[in-house]
């Protein structure tokens, strides 16, 4: 009990830095300096003040400063990691494939949030992704490797090396595809195009599948290619509804699509397999 309460507090703190990156990130400012500043008056933040989800209730989600309004994406996002670092360590406990899908999952976090206050994506923080799950695959392999002395296809940098130009090819042809048939359909009914709207996918999402395919391999991307829009569905619903638009913010719905796909993927496949 103990070490899960400390895998919370752990995964709390992992999320406070994963706030930082999702602010300073696609503002081009360093995640290292200076310390935590408030968005709003850029006065720094005393220690006291910057402790994960307990912070942001004692100050009643405003700064101690200024007094303007702290975003809830901050304890949000703190939670979400809290409770993520706990499962990771209940299913694997402390080894090599908590950190590898730590990892995995915290950058998600990262690019999910940006894209939703940016509507884009850094494409170097999928390229990051993608060397990092390259050699947390080297480093399997060399394990396995210690027990065989050959190689064969099961081996994980095989497994992440399909994920990855599956993961890509596959998006790519569907981007392709897609875009040709959205300007066909724009053009069938006399509509100029403004910029972006003849995309039906864009080379983010490409590369985002691909270190998806890196980490978790083919069978992933698939289903989570095809799980993320009924999930974004919804949004879009409401967004046409509401907000009269048409844009929405993709990458939360393929993190949360990659993440249904990591943890019933395989029930998932039998389930259609048995159809």
């Amino acid at each position: 009990m103990l070490a899960k309460i400390f895998s919370f507090i752990f995964g709390a703190c992992i999320g406070s830095f994963l706030n930082v990156c999702i602010y300073r990130i696609p503002r081009n400012l360093s995640i290292i300096k200076p310390a935590s500043f408030c968005p709003h008056c850029k006065k720094p933040i005393k220690w006291y003040d910057n402790i994960p989800i307990l912070s942001f209730i004692f100050l009643a989600g405003h700064c101690r400063y200024c007094q303007k309004r702290i975003s809830f994406r901050y304890p949000i996002v703190e939670l979400i990691t809290a409770f993520l670092v706990l499962f990771l360590y209940s299913r694997y406990g402390l080894g090599l494939i908590f950190f590898k899908f730590l990892f995995l999952f915290s950058l998600l976090v990262i690019v999910s949030f940006i894209d939703i206050e940016f509507h884009a994506l850094p494409v170097y923080l999928c390229f990051l992704g993608i060397l990092v799950g390259l050699v947390f695959a080297l480093v399997d392999t060399l394990i396995v490797l210690r027990e065989k002395l050959f190689f064969d296809q099961n081996l994980p940098l095989f497994i992440s090396f399909k994920g990855l130009i599956f993961g890509l090819g596959f998006t790519y042809l569907f981007k392709l595809f897609g875009d040709i048939f959205l300007e066909f359909y724009l053009n069938l009914r006399g509509k100029e195009s403004i910029e972006g709207e003849k995309e039906s996918l864009g080379l983010g999402d490409v590369d985002f599948m691909g270190m998806i395919g890196t980490f978790l391999g083919v069978k992933c991307v698939v289903l989570t290619f095809f799980i993320a829009p009924f999930i974004a569905l919804f949004y879009a619903f409401f967004a046409l509804i509401l907000k009269k638009s048409h844009i929405i913010p993709y990458l939360p719905y393929l993190s949360l699509a990659t993440f249904i796909s990591f943890l019933w993927g395989d029930k998932i496949l039998s389930l259609v397999i048995l159809k």
